[in-house]
């Protein structure tokens, strides 16, 4: 039978795989500094710079993060830049809400398609029966809005091809499953808090970047200066697993700058040389990157 092996298939598929991950990869990361300078752009809104200027802004201040090697040396980073914003945006948006209450604005928020109330008001918003009889028939939902939604699912999942770069600098991957319910026990119930309180609070009016939807207040412009913090860490995450891709290609251990070097022995002094042994699955030798890929792709092959 002519035509290419299963082996064949195989590598082209796996080839097919590795390319689209990549350009995930990097298109997430271009994607947060366009975020990145986003958040510039409205915390400097009188500034005279252009969005390409603000791109380079944003790459120069990234830049320092961007020399931690390898996730496990993120782990600061990931506290200070990502969970402590991340807790710090919650609060602010439950504060501007309960600040504001849109629902008793007139007009108020408009649930097109969901609750068939157009009028502001409505019977969520305390309306009576004036708001139900203006209540126009519902519009529902183009394909567009559809494939918007379904858009922002799979950029919120994106982050999963991260996780193998991350199990394999574990010191203990058997762990991961607890680590995915804690994170998942976490992240679950502020999507809905946030969603169910968002979409009530303002309806089909709410935009796309939440701070737009708030006054410009103390604390909006606190939660866009924290935003523009946390952007560095997502920025990093995304460039993070590149580098290493190409490091541990071309041979080099990233690990090696954060290691402190052996110390020289003593001048006019032989020692002798002890024998080599191979690293224990603890020692430090098989906790970089490239160590530990060299392992994984051992323990793959066929014994003879």
């Amino acid at each position: 039978r002519r035509g290419w092996s299963p082996q064949a298939w195989r590598d082209a598929g796996a080839g097919c795989c590795l390319v689209l991950q990549f350009a995930t990869y990097y298109l997430t990361t271009v994607a947060e500094l366009i975020y990145f300078e986003q958040f510039f752009g409205q915390l400097f809104d009188q500034s005279r710079l252009c969005q390409w200027q603000w791109l380079l802004v944003a790459a120069a201040v990234s830049l320092p993060v961007l020399q931690l090697p390898t996730y496990h040396e993120t782990r600061w980073a990931a506290a200070l830049l990502g969970l402590l914003p991340l807790a710090i945006n919650v609060a602010v948006m439950f504060y501007e809400v309960l600040l504001v209450r849109p629902w008793r604005c007139q007009p108020g928020p408009r649930y097109d398609g969901l609750l068939g109330v157009a009028d502001g008001g409505g019977a969520l918003s305390g309306g009576g029966e004036e708001a139900l009889s203006n209540a126009t028939s519902p519009q529902g939902r183009d394909l567009n809005d559809v494939f918007l939604g379904l858009s922002a699912f799979a950029y919120a999942f994106g982050g999963h091809g991260f996780y193998p770069e991350e199990i394999r600098e574990m010191s203990t991957p058997s762990a991961w499953p607890s680590v995915m319910n804690w994170t998942y026990g976490v992240a679950i119930p502020l999507y809905w808090a946030c969603g169910i309180v968002g979409y009530y609070a303002y309806g089909d009016f709410s935009w796309s970047n939440i701070n737009l939807n708030f006054p410009r207040n103390a604390a909006n412009t606190a939660s866009i200066g924290v935003q523009v913090v946390q952007e560095v860490y997502f920025i990093l995450v995304g460039n993070l697993v590149m580098m290493l891709d190409i490091e541990m290609r071309l041979g080099i251990d990233p690990t090696v700058c954060c290691s402190a070097p052996p110390d020289p022995p003593p001048r006019h002094e032989s020692r002798p040389t002890p024998p080599t042994q191979p690293p224990t699955p603890h020692s430090p030798a098989t906790h970089t990157p490239t160590a530990r890929l060299r392992s994984i792709a051992s323990e793959d092959e066929p014994s003879a």
